[in-house]
This record gives structure tokens, sequence and C-alpha cells, in this order.
């Protein structure tokens, strides 16, 4: 492969990994795509379809759900009218999301099934504070999983400076920010969703656990 003609690198890379489930609906068009092929999802993990363990490698990103609540939150509200038309405070929708979510269903049976991974696809598990806080640890992770040599300094230098949000000077992003939760969510909200993910994910290796504790979680900002 000539690697640097390829289309990740001349492209943006949301128009190089599309929704699989919105735009192809044939193995002909994944396969007319060329490779590597990279795709998008939301599906659950019943839902990939029928990939057989060893066809493909899936990067699971799962976010801490009391950032994960705010991003929703602030995702219903803003979108035109019409598409979701949700009329709630935020504390109704910290209830749907404890109750079982919006659209998109239940976080913590989402992620438990990619985490439980039952039908033993190679996956790598990133939570999202990988790519924000310390996005290098991230990057390194993604790299070594997708079978690519070490990047040097400036290689790594070049990725994160390309995938890096100014969230101070992007409004509409704010909610991407790590640690949402501290300012939108109450002690006691944030209590809850603790107990939830204890009783949840705890079991799982690799769960960071500021997603368990909110003294860790409060504090994760200022490491």
């Amino acid at each position: 492969i000539q690697i640097h003609a390829h289309p990740f690198f001349n492209q943006l890379p949301k128009d190089q990994t599309p929704w699989i489930h919105n735009k192809f609906h044939s193995e002909a068009d994944i396969e007319n795509m060329p490779s590597p092929r990279a795709f998008k999802t939301h599906n659950y993990y019943e839902h990939l379809g029928t990939f057989q363990p060893g066809q493909i490698k899936i990067i699971h990103v799962f976010r801490n759900p009391k950032d994960v609540v705010c991003s929703h939150f602030y995702h219903m509200t803003k979108l035109p009218p019409g598409l979701v038309d949700y009329r709630g405070t935020f504390e109704d929708a910290v209830e749907h999301f404890l109750d079982g979510g919006f659209e998109t269903g239940c976080y913590w049976r989402f992620n438990r099934e990619y985490l439980e991974n039952k039908d033993g696809h190679e996956i790598l598990h990133l939570h999202y504070e990988e790519l924000t806080l310390r996005k290098e640890e991230g990057v390194r992770k993604i790299n070594s999983f997708l079978g690519y040599p070490d990047l040097d300094k400036d290689q790594m230098d070049g990725v994160v400076r390309a995938t890096t949000l100014d969230y101070d000077n992007l409004k509409s992003y704010q909610v991407g920010k790590p640690g949402k939760g501290v300012e939108m969510m109450t002690k006691g909200q944030r209590e809850r969703f603790d107990e939830r993910s204890r009783k949840e994910l705890e079991e799982f290796e690799g769960v960071p656990e500021s997603y368990f504790s909110d003294d860790l979680y409060v504090g994760q900002m200022n490491r």
C-alpha cells in the first residue's frame, strides 16, 4: 500500500470514517473503499453484523457517564426543531439516563456488551480521557493495536496537533471537555452514577476508577 496516497492523508478523518449503518448497505460498497477501511458506529455489540472474529478490529471508546449525560443533554437541546424536540430539564435528563437512556439506549448495557466481547473479536478498549487528557497514551495504544510502527516525536506531535480541539474557543464543544459533570450535576447525582457504574462495570479490567469515585472524577482535571 502506498500509505501516504491513502485518502486518510488528504481528507478530513470524519469523511474517511463514515457511519456504516447510514451510508453503506452491501458488502460490495465496503469492498470498493480503499484499504485500510475504517467506520464508526453507535450500534450495540449484538448489532455489529455477521463479522467473524479476526475479520475486523474494533476500537471501543467509552466515556465517563457523568460526562455523557451532559453531552447528551446538550445534543438533544441544541438540535434543530423536529429532530428530537426534547423539552425536559437537565434534572429530567439525568433520571431518563439512569432509567435506560434516550434514543441511543442504555449506556451501561451498551458498554457491558463490548467489554464482555462474547464473540471474541479483536477489541481495543479506550476510555475518552485517554484521548483528551492523555492523548499521547491513547495514540500509542491505537497505533500498536493496528500494527503500525512506533511513532517518532515529530509524528506524535503532528497527530496530537491535528486531533486536538481548542475547547476554550469552541463553545459548541464545551461538553466535550472531561469533567463537565462537575459543573452541571449535583454531588448527589454524580454519586448515584458512581453507584450504578460500580454495579455494572467494576468487574471489567481497564475501566477508570474515576467512573466509580466522585473524588477521583473531580480531581482528574488537576493531574
